[in-house]
């Protein structure tokens, strides 16, 4: 069973000045890259795949030469084989487009990807690749269940509080959610012994070209990033029971 985590590189307690604008595009600068927190949770998942089926688990990710942290990372918690498509972008389709290239090369049962990533606060990743290679999907999933040669079985979140169990075929894309179980520890000289291994390279991506062939890009793009402007402050209302109450009724009653 042969299954692919695609993990993205986010930037590490980055502020304002590192951050700019190309073509609609977020870039960082300088920054350190770490492995984006719903991806980690995706890979945690598929190393349990590994230990309880054996499935052969290979990594991707796409980004500068900073991400290879994420990659390090991969190889310490213990996977078979990690692989750097070299790009920097933030726009989810074109994370997709590149992805997709190796992915139908080596032709995975299951493809697990983080459901939310962190910069761009959007989940669109596994929809695209769910879509351009021809495979089952299933969002926000929570727990992952008996895996068989034609079939998985797992839980979603639904809304609400609700879940839905689904018994999903083969080949599919699985759009993890944070939480769905503890992540192990890995030590630093697992980290550090990790950094010795040589990271395969599956090409460069030409964005542009990207941008030429994607059907279905988004109409909108990002003009400014800014932090949110200061409109009011925070007040503590001080003395007894009483005292606060009748200052927040005068407040209220000021505001109406």
């Amino acid at each position: 069973m042969k299954v692919a985590v695609c993990c993205r590189g986010v930037p590490v307690g980055t502020s304002m000045e590192f951050i700019h604008i190309d073509n609609g595009d977020i870039h960082y600068k300088d920054t350190d890259y770490y492995i984006n927190e719903c991806d980690a949770y995706a890979l945690e998942a598929a190393l349990s795949l590994k230990n309880l089926y054996g499935a052969d688990i290979t990594v991707f990710t796409l980004g500068p030469l900073r991400a290879l942290e994420v990659l390090y990372f991969a190889l310490a918690k213990g996977v078979d084989n990690v692989f750097r498509i070299d790009g920097e972008t933030s726009l989810p389709e074109i994370v997709a487009y590149g992805l997709i290239p190796p992915l139908k090369e080596i032709a995975p049962q299951l493809v697990l990807v983080g459901a939310q990533s962190d910069d761009w606060m959007g989940g669109e990743v596994g929809i695209y690749l769910s879509q351009s290679l021809d495979m089952g999907l299933a969002f926000a999933v929570i727990e992952i269940g008996e895996l068989k040669d034609r079939n998985i079985r797992i839980k979603k979140e639904i809304g609400g509080g609700r879940k839905l169990e689904v018994l999903l075929t083969l080949p599919a894309v699985l759009c993890v959610q944070s939480g769905i179980q503890p992540l192990r520890y890995l030590s630093m000289l697992k980290r550090k012994k990790a950094r010795e291994n040589p990271v395969k390279s599956w090409g460069k991506l030409n964005i542009e070209d990207a941008k030429q062939k994607i059907s279905g890009m988004v109409t909108y793009a990002v003009k400014e990033v800014s932090l949110p402007s200061k409109e009011g402050h925070a007040e503590m209302i001080e003395g007894d029971r009483l005292q606060r109450a009748r200052k927040i009724l005068e407040l209220i009653s000021n505001a109406v």
